[in-house]
């Protein structure tokens, strides 16, 4: 393979391409756009950053609250029991039984009309023992 070397004559500059740049303007323009995408970058993750901290502290407030009205609930619901077992203990007819455990079933509503509903249950059962019945037993 032979290799064929042709010299240019560049005297005549017309024919010369122009410059788009030397190679280290160019470099430190792609370095320059790279750095200022960098650094917009960083700035918008630290926005995001404080927005999410600020949203994990609300979510834990919120949980934290949850869980105390959860406990709240709960020993409502077992002093409610706990009544309703005392007012029955005479009453032949009622068997004892255990706390009963939560119906998940039930379809989510605010915990307030739940919460109506126990005492309103707890409420025509103390009503209803507070009658005198119609025949006495001997």
């Amino acid at each position: 393979m032979s290799a064929v070397l042709r010299l240019v004559d560049w005297s005549d500059e017309s024919d010369v391409p122009e410059p788009a740049g030397s190679a280290i303007e160019r470099y430190k323009e792609i370095v320059a756009t790279a750095t200022e995408a960098h650094a917009r970058m960083r700035a918008h993750d630290a926005a995001r950053n404080a927005e999410l901290s600020a949203r994990i502290g609300q979510t834990q407030e919120r949980v934290a609250e949850i869980s105390e009205r959860e406990q709240m609930v709960r020993f409502g619901a077992e002093l409610h029991w706990e009544a309703a077992k005392k007012q029955l203990w005479n009453e032949t007819w009622f068997r004892m039984t255990v706390f009963p455990k939560p119906d998940e079933s039930v379809p989510p509503r605010p915990q307030g009309e739940y919460n109506a509903a126990m005492d309103a249950a707890y409420d025509v059962l103390e009503a209803s023992l507070q009658k005198k019945p119609l025949l006495r037993r001997r």
